[in-house]
């Protein structure tokens, strides 16, 4: 883990206004050490080509490489049996500036034999974009000592849906990610692939043990819209599935978002009222919620 905590430190060194001291890196290792003993059934491993020269691990990358003109990522040794739901296999992304050509294996996670269709490798342009959903930026002990209590620090870093490119400054300006979201929109859906830059990995999609049930197809801009707002929203991880889980689904009950995601019924109603008070969750005739699509156009307009 040692060797893991040098390579963070010299990525976040990068940037001029670095607040990296004791204290930091102190919270930094708590943080990794969290990180590196989660259960986590991977789906595969990850090698990158960042602009022409092969990296086993983006960390290097991140040090090294000051602008992306193009990537390339190969998936290796995929997970046969690990949870692909809410995801798609893929075999190869290239990308370069927010364009990319992505090849991806036909899997059906509602099948018995969810592999059975897969052939051939189909080849689909699609356009990229991303996000930081878990990151660190250090704070000193002399900047937290500036407030009381731990609630009041404020976010120091608002992620947002931006091109490749845009995140890369992002982590070179200070923000190490421990996750890259990539959200990839084709001509006919968006999926997305989620990168455990620690480990150069594949990490499953955080609905990915989930059986798709009452899957609502929606056009391309409201993909964007969502991923826009999912981005930039800061709320707890489970309100955030359940906020996921109704954006992928018609209207659910609660009943059948507690089965789902193995929630006691009060807890799933009490993340589906916070989102409600929200505003981006509709209840209907008492047990029934759905994605209020219209706040979600609104707010991601706003972060445009």
């Amino acid at each position: 883990m040692e060797h893991k905590i040098e390579k963070i430190k010299n990525i976040l060194n990068i940037s001029d206004g670095s607040d990296f001291d004791e204290y930091a890196e102190k919270t930094l290792k708590d943080k990794l050490y969290k990180w590196k003993n989660e259960e986590i059934e991977y789906l595969s491993d990850l090698e990158y080509f960042i602009n022409g020269k092969k990296y086993d691990s983006i960390l290097d990358a991140f040090h090294e490489v000051e602008n992306v003109e193009k990537i390339k990522i190969n998936f290796l040794r995929p997970n046969l049996e690990g949870s692909w739901n809410f995801s798609r296999p893929t075999k190869e992304l290239k990308a370069k500036d927010e364009k990319g050509v992505c090849e991806t294996f036909e899997y059906d996670p509602t099948s018995l034999d969810k592999w059975s269709r897969a052939g051939e490798p189909e080849i689909e342009k699609t356009m990229i974009r991303a996000f930081i959903p878990d990151f660190f930026v250090p704070i000193s002990i002399t900047k937290k000592s500036e407030y009381h209590r731990a609630e009041e620090i404020p976010r120091q870093y608002e992620p947002r849906l931006k091109q490749l490119n845009e995140i890369w400054q992002d982590i070179r300006g200070g923000v190490f990610p421990f996750v890259i979201r990539l959200c990839l929109y084709t001509r006919k859906d968006r999926y997305t692939l989620i990168i455990d830059t620690i480990n150069d990995k594949l990490r499953p999609h955080p609905l990915g043990d989930v059986t798709r049930i009452k899957k609502i197809d929606r056009e391309a801009v409201d993909y964007l819209n969502f991923d826009k707002v999912n981005a930039w929203l800061e709320i707890p991880l489970l309100s955030k599935r359940i906020f996921e889980l109704l954006f992928e689904t018609e209207e659910m009950t609660v009943f059948d978002i507690a089965d789902c995601l193995n929630l006691d019924k009060k807890v799933a109603e009490n993340n589906l009222t916070s989102l409600e008070n929200k505003g981006y969750v509709d209840k209907k005739k008492d047990i029934y919620y759905e994605i209020n699509m219209d706040k979600i156009e609104k707010k991601a307009d706003e972060l445009s």
